[in-house]
C-alpha cells in the first residue's frame, strides 16, 4: 500500500512540475548576409531559460545546399562546406523539465 502511494505522489508531483513549467526561448540568431571567406557558425546562446537550464541545443538545416554542421548539439557550432547561397537553420532547445522551443536563422553566403 505504501509503495502505491509514493508511486501515485510521484506521478502527481510529475504532473504538476511540467504544468508549471515556463519553456525556454530559442533563439538562433539574427538573419546575416557573409562571405564564403569567412569562418562560419551559428550561436544560439542568446536563447534563454526562465525557470531552470537548458539542458539540450539541437541544429538542423532547413534549406539550401547540404553542409556540414559540426557539432548540432552545441549552443555554438561551426559549419563545413558552405558555398554561395541562401540557408536556413533551425535550433531547438529543452529544458531540464522538457519545455521544448524552436527558432530559425537565414544565412545568405556570398
Amino acid at each position: 500500500m505504501n509503495l502505491i502511494l509514493l508511486t501515485a505522489s510521484l506521478l502527481l508531483s510529475a504532473t504538476f512540475s511540467k504544468k508549471d513549467n515556463i519553456p525556454p526561448t530559442a533563439n538562433a540568431g539574427e538573419d546575416v548576409v557573409v562571405s564564403s571567406s569567412e569562418f562560419i557558425q551559428l550561436d544560439g546562446t542568446s536563447s534563454r531559460e526562465p525557470d531552470g537550464i537548458i539542458s539540450r541545443y539541437h541544429w538542423v538545416q532547413t534549406a539550401g545546399n547540404p553542409v556540414e554542421i559540426v557539432n548540432p548539439g552545441a549552443a555554438i557550432t561551426a559549419l563545413n562546406n558552405i558555398q554561395k547561397g541562401s540557408y536556413s537553420f533551425r535550433l531547438t532547445v529543452m529544458d531540464d523539465k522538457g519545455g521544448v522551443s524552436s527558432d530559425e536563422v537565414r544565412m545568405e553566403v556570398k
